[in-house]
């Protein structure tokens, strides 16, 4: 993981073309959001709505879920229980702090103070940040759903999921 994440710093702003081409691979590679339309939000009370919002389609969760459990199992056999387990704790030790300081950070500056949204920024990316390593550590990264999920939050995005026939990115 670079130590040079933007984490939550482009939020807001309108996607630019290497974050479309991003958005595009992620939903290529997911067989429940290949049909899905890019959508943005530009506001942390958007993404707030769409968070707390009873429509959420959770399939594309549940999806991702069946995936992350698979991986595990891939990666498990590669590594072990302990050794899995020690690395990803080891990535979310690394991790954890920055995330939690920059979600504040980019909420704070956009005169934002919902410790559960900025909480909720910030677990999404340490779970995409899990995600994305176990893809790795299965042998599946390169092109993977997870690869590219990851890499937007790491470009300074936050991801929301699949809302009303849109793949919401912040």
């Amino acid at each position: 993981m670079p130590a040079a994440a933007a984490w939550f710093s482009r939020v807001g702003l309108p996607l630019t073309p290497s974050d479309r081409a991003e958005v595009v691979a992620l939903l290529r590679g997911h067989r429940l959001l290949a049909e899905a339309e890019m959508g943005e939000v530009d506001s942390w009370a958007e993404a707030s709505s769409i968070v707390r919002a009873a429509d959420w389609d959770g399939s594309w969760w549940d999806d991702e879920e069946a995936e992350r459990e698979r991986l595990w199992m891939c990666a498990a056999e590669r590594l072990g229980e302990n050794a899995l387990l020690g690395k990803l704790t080891e990535i979310a030790d690394a991790l954890t702090q920055s995330v939690r300081d920059a979600a504040g950070t980019a909420a704070a500056h956009a005169g934002v103070a919902h410790g559960a949204l900025i909480r909720a920024a910030s677990g999404a990316a340490l779970l995409a940040a899990q995600q994305s390593a176990l893809a790795s550590i299965a042998l599946e990264g390169g092109t993977h759903f997870f690869t590219h999920k990851f890499a937007l939050f790491k470009n300074g995005r936050w991801p929301l999921g699949l809302h009303l026939g849109r793949y919401v990115v912040f």
